[in-house]
């Protein structure tokens, strides 16, 4: 892993460059103006947790923000977050890279025209938006719910599969209620509101055990500033 040296680092902390890189991975190669404004409109499309919404802002605000882009081309910001995901799936046991694959990998959207027929006259043009995790995340998804069965024997396979993807739903569009997952696989929405809850801090766990295993990583090359 090299990293294009400068004076300041690029992220604040390990868990921002993991967040930030899977956005630019996902998007098609850009310069740096034009990567600023579609990490914000990215950011701003999807929920955030607190330290999420505080680095969004300063992005929003000036050049000497949490995300330090300065002194960067969009190719080399590009190649910085592309070293970053790699260091997710080579340095992390597996548990722990699916977990930040479930959670920071990307969400794909599809715009379906609704042809004539289909809207009452008069005629009027009109597009609906279909999202979906990618085929990385739902590979993730599903090694987690295969890992996690065993664990709730009183859950469906298939609606563990839900309950993670709900978890990791960052588009109301994608998200399911535990009464929805009662109504489609049985029992009392209470059942699936309580796994989830043991299911979310186990979740967690594994996260931190990533972020804290890749941290030394990103300090000895440069990517986060060794005390933050």
């Amino acid at each position: 892993m090299e990293v294009i040296e400068q004076e300041v680092a690029i992220f604040e902390s390990a868990g921002q460059a993991v967040h930030v890189a899977f956005l630019v991975m996902a998007q098609e190669a850009m310069q740096d103006a034009p990567l600023r404004m579609a990490l914000i409109r990215m950011m701003e499309s999807v929920k955030l947790d607190d330290g999420q919404s505080h680095w969004l802002d300063q992005l929003k605000g000036t050049r000497s923000g949490a995300v330090n882009f300065g002194g960067l081309t969009g190719g080399e910001i590009r190649a910085q977050c592309a070293l970053i995901t790699q260091a997710v799936k080579t340095k992390l046991p597996t548990m722990e890279k699916w977990v930040l694959q479930a959670k920071f990998g990307e969400t794909e959207h599809e715009d379906i025209s609704l042809e004539d027929g289909q809207l009452p006259a008069p005629k009027v043009s009109r597009v609906s938006r279909r999202f979906a995790f990618s085929a990385e995340r739902i590979a993730a998804i599903k090694g987690l719910s295969e890992y996690f069965q065993p664990q709730f024997p009183r859950v469906n396979p298939l609606a563990m599969d839900f309950m993670l993807g709900r978890l990791y739903a960052n588009h109301k569009k994608l998200d399911i209620s535990s009464r929805d997952l009662a109504k489609q696989f049985g029992g009392n929405h209470t059942k699936y509101l309580r796994a989830s809850y043991k299911l979310k801090n186990q979740l967690r766990i594994l996260e931190q055990q990533a972020i804290a295993r890749l941290e030394p990583t990103f300090m000895r090359h440069g990517v986060i500033a060794e005390f933050h």
